[in-house]
């Protein structure tokens, strides 16, 4: 049997897959002997082989048993199913009850939950700050919702939702830490004048109580790698890519959360903040101004 190629955004879930396929051919195992051994159907060695199924913690310990693996295939199998858990690919999401405006209610919910939020962003506004004209612009480039299906009912549903969350950013009980490079300011992704709008923004969000807003500029050193994630307390990291989200959890992957964090840190440390990412702020705003 052949393992089929991955659907994008679901490659935790294909490496998790593959790696059960492998480990049970190369026990000489046909998948109704190894179910046989397993005590399950049949069906559901397939169904997890060929990801319609992903396995549990029994499944994992009762084929690694059944295909004589050994302890070091289980550990790496267990942390294997703990990224698929974790992964999620907007194009399945996205075609849920309740589509993307459901996600991001599952996003605010997290945040409501989360004392402290932190983003990190190179080169675009982190969803939190964005304008409504932004978000939607945003979110019709290719990449972004209408590549996953989404129409305009479903869009406009979305671009409400996410503004909801915003409420967030006036909450005192809150801390909501923002990173993001000058770039972000600078590039184009939306017309000059959503892009200006945008900016007039961040001028008014960045003197809220509970915001924290920093800026890398260009002639800053970029002290850790350049790929954004989100930070939810000091439990979970949310790292997005234009086919899905992955999470990393401080009980799954505790070694992956701290690397994070302490990255985070480096990154809040290096950063302009107050007056100096007001001055960076206001150079970019007044660069989209004709001359």
């Amino acid at each position: 049997m052949t393992v089929p190629p991955p659907e994008p955004g679901t490659e935790s879930r294909a490496a998790l897959a593959a790696r059960l396929h492998e480990i049970r051919a190369a026990a000489g195992l046909s998948g109704n002997a190894l179910a046989q051994r397993m005590g399950v159907v049949q069906s559901r060695v397939w169904k997890i082989e060929n990801r319609k199924l992903l396995p549990t913690e029994n499944d994992i310990a009762a084929w690694v048993q059944a295909s004589g693996a050994g302890d070091e295939a289980a550990a790496e199998l267990l942390e294997m199913l703990a990224g698929a858990r974790t992964e999620q690919a907007f194009g399945s999401v996205f075609r849920g009850k309740g589509g993307p405006a459901a996600f991001q209610e599952r996003v605010r919910l997290v945040e409501e939950r989360s004392r402290r939020i932190g983003e990190f962003q190179v080169g675009v506004i982190p969803g939190l700050l964005h304008t409504e004209d932004y978000t939607r612009e945003l979110v019709n480039l290719p990449g972004g919702l209408r590549s996953w299906g989404a129409d305009d009912a479903a869009i406009e549903a979305m671009i409400n939702a996410r503004l909801r969350r915003t409420e967030i950013l006036t909450n005192s009980a809150k801390r909501v830490q923002f990173v993001i490079g000058e770039a972000a300011l600078r590039i184009r992704v939306v017309s000059p004048e959503t892009l200006a709008g945008q900016l007039d923004k961040l001028l008014s969000v960045i003197r809220l109580p509970s915001v924290e807003l920093g800026v890398i500029g260009f002639r800053q050193r970029m002290p850790a790698y350049p790929l954004g994630f989100r930070v939810y307390d000091d439990d979970l990291i949310v790292v997005e890519s234009i086919a899905g989200e992955r999470e990393y959890t401080r009980k799954a992957e505790p070694d992956a959360v701290t690397t994070f964090l302490e990255a985070f840190g480096e990154l809040r440390q290096a950063a302009s903040t107050g007056t100096e990412a007001e001055t960076l702020i206001r150079q970019a705003l007044d660069d989209l101004r004709p001359t």
